[in-house]
């Protein structure tokens, strides 16, 4: 394998585990001080550590390439913080309180197929067969999923988090892809990072917000999962490297490295903290796992009698 192709793997495998561990993490601060730390103040914490990072990475990125859109495309860039922001990390903290790391990693495994889906609504193109019974299978194991804890309120409102989570993260990717080209992945990021940051902190305005933001450091093994998962793994490493994963290796390639790493570091999670799996859980996460085969998984080109020779 070439230093390229080894940087771009070390690249997947970095961002994968930023985002597979994100939920293990936020169960770990949430028992550790349940009466501080809840979906809420963990994003407005997230808000306010991470902000000057991506403020001093815009600065740098400004003065080194100015970006250079036209005022819809600032528009969709400033969008895409705040929902990326208000709606993507607030839905995704709110649901990883109320139901397992399990759900949450199949549940995230699906984003490919319904951004695949949402962007053919959005932009008017033809969802191809292969989008449709991904989809389908996806429906199917979400509905798996709901149906092994329909007698756990909490459980039930974390899986509509997900789903709420999902049209989030689809309303993004969108953004993005209409942004184009236009402007660097890297000075993208800290655009929409910047926005996004101030607006998880901006949350904090409301009663209670900001109470975790200080209680981060009171113990070691808090501190270590907030600032080494939450803020740097997960925020500035995750992002930072798929932005650059994708600008080597393009979104399909990118996405189908990053989706199955943090996949399989879900599900090891959920396996180390000794989750219960149903049989509904297992055929559920097969189907999604399916799903996401069928989005990825190349179709053959058709063998031509010329091409035989």
């Amino acid at each position: 394998m070439s230093a390229r192709g080894v940087t771009s793997f070390v690249l997947v495998l970095l961002v994968g585990a930023g985002w597979g561990l994100l939920t293990p993490a936020s169960k770990v601060l949430f028992a550790a001080e349940p009466s501080i730390f809840d979906g809420f103040t963990i994003t407005v914490a997230r808000g306010a550590w991470t902000l000057p990072v991506f403020a001093i990475g815009l600065a740098v990125a400004w003065r080194l390439d100015p970006p250079r859109l036209d005022p819809r495309r600032w528009i969709a860039a400033l969008a895409a913080g705040v929902v990326f922001g208000a709606g993507v990390s607030l839905f995704f903290t709110l649901a990883a309180r109320q139901t397992s790391i399990a759900h949450v990693s199949f549940v995230l495994g699906l984003t490919p197929v319904t951004n695949t889906a949402l962007a053919a609504l959005v932009f008017r193109t033809r969802l191809d067969r292969r989008g449709v019974v991904a989809l389908a299978l996806g429906i199917a194991g979400v509905a798996l999923l709901t149906l092994t804890q329909s007698d756990d309120r909490a459980g039930l409102l974390g899986d509509a988090l997900l789903v709420a989570w999902l049209a989030a993260f689809g309303a993004y990717s969108c953004l993005l892809r209409y942004i184009g080209a236009r402007v660097r992945p890297a000075t993208l990021m800290c655009i929409v990072g910047t926005v996004a940051m101030l607006t998880m902190w901006l949350l904090g305005l409301a009663p209670g917000g900001e109470r975790a933001v200080a209680h981060v450091v009171d113990t070691p093994t808090v501190a270590w999962w907030f600032f080494g998962e939450v803020v740097v793994g997960s925020t500035l490493i995750g992002q930072t490297a798929f932005a650059a994963v994708v600008r080597r290796l393009g979104v399909s390639v990118a996405t189908i490295g990053v989706e199955y790493t943090a996949l399989a570091v879900g599900v090891a999670a959920s396996l180390a903290t000794h989750e219960q799996w149903t049989p509904l859980t297992v055929i559920a996460g097969l189907l999604l796992c399916s799903a996401l085969a069928a989005t990825f998984v190349p179709v053959p080109a058709p063998v031509r009698i010329r091409d035989l020779g």
